[in-house]
């Protein structure tokens, strides 16, 4: 039995052997295709490839279908003889893109584009809408230019009617007009240019201490009357209005629409509402002398203030004579037939009240 046991052991001993007549397989591992960047590492995404050879693995690498066998064994050898990893990512910098990028535009982008139009329009309405600015901008040059132009003629005629005064006097007369002056008078006028004309003739230098305001009132130049009557010491405090007087109109009528500062001076002139602007005048020139009267008393008693009222007649209302000054008031004297009486003999500190 030993030989044939010696023989069976032959047999088997022979299968193993390396130099069998059978060929010896090989395991395939496949490595599962992967969408997203390869893993990296310290020595860059070369080195973590595993090699077809590596004696770590033990297996056979099988690329992937389409891929390039040669090129992937030149990549991992340079891996292997320490080629810097950083190779392919700065190639990858220097490519240029598929589509190139053009120039950017020239204009302005902060401007809209010619081209944007509203759904329906036409591509030249976006140029008229920005022209629109440049042409009202114009048209609203066009009032400044023609206030400028007023304002440079009447500053031209302030200055020419100067100097004609300066050439008229000597310069004697005109050092006294710097000095301190006694006015004869405190005259309060309307601010309307109606109430300022033909007083003295022009040419009283020094002699009118002259106020202005609307409707010629006492109570909103309360402090410069009183500034005149007992600080300049004027014997004469008089109040001047005139024909077709705005501000009579506007106190006469429904002011409330107008800005409280003019409302609030125009709630000074105490006259009927809807009376004739002549009238109302009139009965204003009373009141503002009657109220002086009595804020002066003092001086009214004493003799030393007359209080008169005028009104410059430019539609000769009072059939006096077309822009004359009429005195319709003297020291609360409203008696027409009175009034000449007293401006004949001159007795114009004479007051009815006070039996005189």
């Amino acid at each position: 039995m030993a030989l044939p046991l010696l023989l069976a052991l032959q047999s088997a001993w022979a299968d193993d052997a390396p130099g069998a007549a059978e060929p010896q397989v090989q395991q395939v591992i496949k490595l599962p295709l992967r969408v997203g960047k390869p893993a990296q590492t310290p020595e860059g995404p070369a080195a973590a490839m595993p090699s077809p050879s590596s004696p770590a693995s033990g297996t056979q690498v099988k690329p992937a279908a389409g891929g390039k066998p040669a090129e992937a064994g030149k990549k991992m050898e340079a891996a292997k003889k320490g080629a810097p990893a950083k190779a392919d990512a700065a190639a990858a910098e220097k490519m240029e893109p598929a589509v190139p990028m053009g120039k950017p535009p020239a204009r302005d982008l902060s401007q809209p584009s010619p081209e944007v139009t509203a759904p329906g329009g036409r591509p030249h309405a976006a140029r008229k809408a920005r022209a629109k600015p440049r042409q009202v901008a114009h048209a609203a040059a066009k009032p400044a230019a023609g206030e400028t132009g007023q304002v440079k003629s009447v500053v031209g005629s302030i200055l020419k009617a100067n100097g004609a005064y300066i050439a008229k006097h000597s310069p004697g007369y005109l050092a006294k007009l710097g000095e301190r002056q006694m006015p004869r008078a405190t005259v309060v006028t309307c601010s309307n240019p109606g109430g300022q004309v033909g007083m003295l003739g022009g040419d009283a230098d020094g002699e009118l201490f002259v106020i202005s305001n609307l409707g010629n009132q006492l109570a909103t130049s309360e402090g410069s009357v009183e500034y005149g009557v007992r600080h300049l010491h004027t014997p004469l405090l008089m109040f001047i209005s005139h024909s077709g007087c705005g501000a009579i109109k506007a106190a006469a009528s429904d002011y409330s629409a107008m800005e409280p500062a003019i409302q609030k001076e125009l709630d000074n002139i105490e006259i009927p509402k809807g009376i004739d602007a002549t009238n109302g005048a009139l009965i204003n020139i009373n009141n503002q002398v009657e109220g002086s009267i009595l804020k002066f008393s003092g001086e009214v008693e004493a003799g030393r203030l007359a209080v008169l009222g005028g009104y410059y007649d430019f539609n000769n209302d009072l059939k006096q004579g077309r822009g004359r000054l009429v005195i319709t008031n003297i020291n609360g004297e409203t008696d027409p037939v009175r009034i000449r009486e007293l401006s004949r003999s001159g007795q114009y500190f004479k007051y009815g009240f006070m039996g005189r």
